[in-house]
C-alpha cells in the first residue's frame, strides 16, 4: 500500500505551507510509510518557483488553472500509477497535527472492510440531518458517518476510480463537498473522525475566503460564489429539500 498525498497551494502563507510539508514528511517517515507528496500550485508564483523541497518525497508541479483545487488534484491522480488498495489523499496546506500517529489511525479507518469507507476527514461540516451516531474506534476516538468532511480527505484508489475525478466547475469552494456527496451517492459511507479528546492534535490554520488569494481577489471571490451556486443547483436535485431548505 502506498500513500499519495496532494497538497494544493495558492501561496497564501508560503512559510506556513512549507512547514506543513516538512511536518508531513517527518510524520509519515516516523510511521515507516511508503508515500509521495505532490505539492501543486495552480499557477506560477515566485515563492513556489524558489522553493526547494527538503525531501525527495515532495514533488512540485503546476496545474495551470488558477484557484482550482479540483484541477490540482486531478492533475496528479490522472497521471500517476496507483492500485485500488493504495490510499489517495488531499490535505490542505494549512493543516497540522501534534500526534504523528494521526495518519496511521486514519488509515485504519479507511482500510476497515466493515466500515465501507468512502472519504475519511477531520473537519466536520454538518447539520442535524447529516451526522450519524458516534462509533468509538478502537477506544481511541469517535467516528461519525457524515455526508462530508474535509481538511484532510483520505480514500482508496478504488473509491476514486468509482467516483471519478474532482469536478473542475468549482473554484475555491465546494469541491470537497461535491466529491464526498458523489461517494455517498455511489454507496460508500463518509466519516468524520472527531478530535474532541485531542487524540490527533488536529488544527487547521485556514484564513478567511476574503484573504486567501494574494492576487485577483475580486475574481477569486466571484468564482467562490459561482461555485456555491453551481453546487446547490447540482445537488438540490439529487438530495432534495432535506439538505437544501
Amino acid at each position: 500500500m502506498k500513500l499519495h498525498i496532494v497538497v494544493p497551494t495558492i501561496m497564501t502563507n508560503p512559510r506556513q505551507e512549507f512547514k506543513c510539508l516538512e511536518e508531513l514528511v517527518f510524520q509519515f517517515e516516523h510511521n515507516n510509510l511508503d508515500f509521495q507528496i505532490y505539492f501543486v500550485a495552480n499557477v506560477p508564483y515566485p515563492e513556489f518557483d524558489k522553493y526547494i523541497p527538503t525531501s525527495n518525497r515532495i514533488q512540485k508541479s503546476i496545474s495551470n488553472l488558477e484557484f482550482s483545487i479540483s484541477r490540482a488534484i486531478n492533475s496528479v491522480f490522472k497521471n500517476i500509477e496507483y492500485s485500488k488498495n493504495d490510499i489517495l489523499a488531499f490535505i490542505q496546506s494549512d493543516t497540522f497535527f501534534k500526534r504523528a500517529s494521526w495518519i496511521t489511525d486514519l488509515l485504519e479507518v479507511v482500510q476497515s472492510p466493515e466500515l465501507k469507507a468512502g472519504v475519511v476527514g477531520l473537519r466536520p461540516h454538518f447539520d442535524s440531518n447529516q451526522i450519524g451516531s458516534p462509533i468509538n474506534f478502537k477506544q481511541k476516538f469517535d467516528i461519525h458517518p457524515v455526508l462530508w468532511s474535509d481538511g484532510v480527505m483520505l480514500f482508496t484508489g478504488e473509491v476514486f476510480d468509482t467516483v471519478g475525478e474532482f469536478d473542475e466547475n468549482y473554484f475555491g469552494d465546494c469541491e470537497s463537498q461535491d466529491f464526498c456527496y458523489s461517494a455517498y451517492q455511489a454507496g460508500y459511507t463518509n466519516y468524520w473522525c472527531s478530535d474532541k479528546n485531542g487524540w490527533f492534535g488536529y488544527s487547521n490554520r485556514a484564513t478567511g475566503f476574503e484573504r486567501k488569494a494574494k492576487r485577483n481577489k475580486k475574481v477569486f471571490l466571484q468564482k467562490v460564489e459561482q461555485s456555491r451556486k453551481y453546487f446547490k443547483e447540482k445537488w438540490s436535485k439529487v438530495l432534495g429539500k432535506t439538505f437544501f431548505p
